[in-house]
């Protein structure tokens, strides 16, 4: 396995950590040239490990992910792309509060939807929660 359990990787101010055999939990920002390719190998690793132990259902916790350049998405797209046609679904859990986070993973939804399931968190609501 290339990742253990509970390891953190740090690249640069991205930081991927292992949170479960079917969790991976990102956080900072991705926005070099250098972090992104150490990120590409780090997804094709983790693809191979979900692969050979026939996992189905694979969740990517991102809330924690401030940035991510345009070019960066592009890992997102091939991993996605890679889970369709291994046959498992990669789950995203997303921050309502992230503006990227809103945009760039439904359009990812759509490329795959099969493959890709958004678990949006809200932001609590102050003042007792009710809207105007």
């Amino acid at each position: 396995m290339g990742m253990k359990l509970g390891e953190k990787v740090a690249v640069e101010s991205l930081e991927v950590e292992l949170k479960a055999p079917t969790e991976l939990k990102l956080a900072g920002t991705l926005s070099t040239p250098t972090a992104q390719a150490e990120f590409r190998r780090l997804l094709q690793d983790l693809h191979t490990d979900i692969v050979s132990a026939k996992t189905t259902a694979f969740a990517v916790d991102v809330q924690a992910l401030s940035f991510v350049n345009s070019s960066a998405i592009r890992a997102f797209v091939d991993w996605i792309s890679r889970a369709a046609h291994a046959g498992y679904t990669l789950a995203f859990k997303t921050s309502a509060s992230v503006t990227w986070h809103r945009l760039s993973f439904s359009v990812l939804k759509s490329l795959a939807p099969a493959t890709v399931e958004i678990i949006e968190s809200r932001p609590a609501v102050a003042g007792g929660g009710h809207p105007s």
